[in-house]
């Protein structure tokens, strides 16, 4: 093979080299004048991320153009030519172009979703628990709970739960819960998407749920008597100074061992199983 004509040939093709085009991120197109000197049969791909310092190469076979995909994001490679003939001589290398990958694009967020367990309207004291549904962005993603009413927001920090669990203690027919949710790795203080219900919660019915009680002392210890009507349900739960003690059948007496010798007041409610409808305090003094 003539090395000099052969060499000559390939340069002078490759003055003529285009630029690299940037297509989307991690792919390059190259394309090249194709050699006229009649011998080549073929080309060879070198690339790297260092001027003059090739550590891939492809044989691209007598193609003139060639895209390199699932190259880095945001990163530069340099690139040369070479030629060769059907028995494997090659040319000098072209003269080298560069060209730099487009920069990762985070994907984002698309769908936003938030549910409670329970439907509005609810009783205060009724426990409701609401979950948010994200898809898109990355994963795993963060959460900024808040709650509106009678005219403010109550802000929690982000965190990466994704249900929020609430009781009402007072009513109204203006309260909002909203969820922010963002990235994983994001700093958005706003959240890249918001979603917001509103709900009312109600003040309890009217309860025609009475109580009675009575002490007494077996032995020195302390024991209160309980008595109760108009309850629904299987069950009720009873409390003995704001502090629930026991759910027991509602069949409409508890005996409580409170267990301990001395005077004391004791404050007892009766309410359904679960529920805040509740009868009467009903106090005991010993």
């Amino acid at each position: 093979m003539n090395e000099p004509r052969f060499a000559k040939v390939i340069v002078v093709a490759f003055f003529a080299i285009f630029c690299p085009r940037l297509s989307h991120a991690a792919d390059l197109t190259l394309a090249w004048d194709p050699s006229s000197d009649g011998i080549t049969t073929g080309y060879m791909l070198f690339y790297g991320t260092a001027p003059q310092s090739y550590t891939q190469q492809v044989d691209v076979r007598y193609a003139t153009s060639y895209t390199l995909n699932n190259l880095s994001d945001g990163t530069t490679y340099y690139f040369a030519v070479r030629a060769y003939d059907a028995i494997g001589d090659m040319s000098n290398l072209s003269n080298e172009v560069y060209a730099t990958t487009l920069a990762g694009v985070p994907p984002v967020l698309t769908a936003l979703t938030l549910t409670a367990d329970l439907p509005s309207p609810q009783v205060v004291g009724t426990t409701v628990t609401w979950l948010s549904t994200a898809t898109g962005g990355v994963a795993p993603y963060q959460f900024q709970w808040a709650l509106y009413q009678a005219g403010n927001w109550t802000v929690w920090p982000w965190t990466i739960a994704s249900t929020w669990t609430w009781t009402p203690s007072t009513p109204g027919n203006d309260y909002q819960v909203r969820v922010a949710v963002r990235s994983s790795g994001s700093s958005s203080t706003s959240g890249e998407m918001v979603q917001t219900v509103p709900f009312t919660v109600t003040s309890p019915p009217a309860s025609s749920l009475t109580l009675s009680t009575s002490g007494f002392k077996v032995k020195g210890l302390k024991n209160a008597n309980l008595s109760w009507s108009g309850a629904s349900g299987n069950d009720v739960d009873v409390y003995r100074n704001s502090a629930k003690i026991t759910t027991t059948t509602n069949d409409g007496a508890y005996r409580d061992n409170i267990g301990t010798k001395g005077s004391g007041t004791y404050i007892y409610k009766v309410c359904g199983a679960g529920t805040a409808t509740c009868s009467n305090n009903s106090t005991v003094v010993f």
